[in-house]
């Protein structure tokens, strides 16, 4: 019998090197299935919510990294700041102007993130009908798997909802326990109650 440790690694190993365009929870389930020689027809449900916790991870790096690439550059620019103290206007005009170009790079950067869900991309990109409830908090009736796990964290961060003990834990505030249903939910579990926000876009459910 396969451990579910030995499919997770297993899945987040594949789906590293994977096009997430092209990849969807039927080609990593098969994909599975052809590695352990085993049926996993029963298992689709904690596929599922592995795939989900995966993309949550790489949201999760992305955004640390973003934050340690932008202290960084904070740092330098302080550093520059000093060295040049008492220099002439040029060269702070000089500096100003790359700030600026920073900072315009960064919010195109976010506004194609905050777009992304409104593409008609595929596997795990591809849009889906949200729930009544989803799109209260969302704002939006329709968005990839993706970007909803990114935007769910998005207002995670936002409202400073993370438990300060165990980060892992959500503390739900309104929303949030309108559309979970509990006062505090872990990573894992909003994963699972997640999934049943999410529909086929030929849904009748979240109209």
């Amino acid at each position: 019998m396969v451990l579910d440790s030995e499919l997770i690694a297993r899945l987040w190993e594949f789906l590293g090197k994977s096009d997430l365009n092209t990849t969807t929870t039927a080609i990593v389930r098969r994909r599975l299935e052809e590695d352990f020689g085993i049926d996993l027809t029963d298992r689709k449900k904690f596929i599922r919510e592995q795939v989900d916790l995966y993309l949550q991870n790489q949201f999760e790096n992305a955004e640390e990294q973003q934050q340690q690439e932008q202290n960084e550059d904070d740092q330098t620019d302080k550093i520059k700041s000093e060295e040049t103290n008492g220099s002439d206007s040029d060269d702070e005009e000089e500096e100003q102007e790359r700030a600026k170009n920073k900072k315009a790079t960064s919010k195109k950067r976010s506004k194609g993130v905050n777009s992304e869900g409104k593409k008609r991309g595929g596997g795990f990109n591809k849009v889906s009908r949200l729930s009544p409830q989803l799109q209260e908090l969302l704002g939006v009736p329709e968005m990839a798997r993706t970007e909803v796990v990114k935007q769910m964290w998005v207002y995670i961060r936002e409202k400073n909802l993370q438990d300060p003990v165990n980060k892992k834990n959500i503390i739900c505030d309104e929303p949030l326990h309108a559309l979970f249903g509990v006062e505090s939910i872990d990573m894992f579990q909003m994963n699972k109650a997640l999934s049943k926000h999410i529909l086929p876009l030929d849904s009748d459910e979240g109209k």
